[in-house]
């Protein structure tokens, strides 16, 4: 092979060779379905990812009721109180608490450790320990009087402004059992009835 004919096919060789030292482009049947699993994290998404949402924290100045669940722990219940003046406050709360559970609240098993008849009376309020009197039956005693008594300290120092209790009993001074069994005269305070109450949910 001599003159142009050859100066073609040296040239077409040379092609051919640099073609190969880059490689070939492919070519394939179509388009090709990727498998899920084989795409990297978040490609996928039509949008940024947004976090889960969270249950609301509790209201740190509502009101509460404290009832005691199937478990005989207190559990916290919410209760709405219209009179703004603390003492009145107090009074409505504490005159829900002695009226019981709500028939829903039953239905949900929810009971109470005081007796159908009590009425609890605030008869003093001062630099934020409330007096409160109990009235009625008071023949409770043993675990039942430590429920009762936590009850009530519970429900009245949920309130803002209420710091601890100082209960009566019909009138007269009477020692408080403390969850542990032992009885004090001094104001009661929501810290010391915590091992009485339901555990948060997690």
């Amino acid at each position: 092979m001599s003159g142009r004919p050859a100066r073609w096919a040296a040239a077409l060789l040379t092609v051919v060779a640099a073609t190969a030292a880059c490689g070939v482009v492919p070519t394939g049947d179509g388009p090709a379905t990727i498998p899920a699993s084989d795409v990297p994290f978040g490609l996928l998404s039509s949008a940024p990812s947004t976090p889960a949402a969270t249950p609301s924290a509790p209201q740190v100045d509502e009101p509460l009721v404290f009832l005691l669940d199937a478990d005989d722990r207190l559990a916290p219940l919410g209760r709405t109180l219209s009179d703004s003046a603390l003492a009145n406050e107090l009074g409505d709360l504490l005159q829900d608490l002695a009226a019981g559970p709500s028939s829903q609240e039953q239905r949900q098993h929810f009971s109470t450790a005081l007796p159908p008849d009590v009425r609890l009376t605030v008869t003093g309020l001062d630099g934020g320990t409330a007096t409160i009197d109990i009235v009625g039956s008071t023949d409770f005693s043993g675990r039942s009087s430590r429920l009762a008594t936590g009850q009530i300290v519970l429900t009245a120092t949920s309130l803002p402004g209420v710091d601890a209790v100082r209960l009566r009993r019909n009138g007269e001074s009477v020692e408080a059992p403390l969850p542990g069994g032992q009885l004090t005269g001094e104001p009661l305070t929501a810290g010391e009835y915590r091992p009485l109450t339901k555990a948060p949910p997690s």
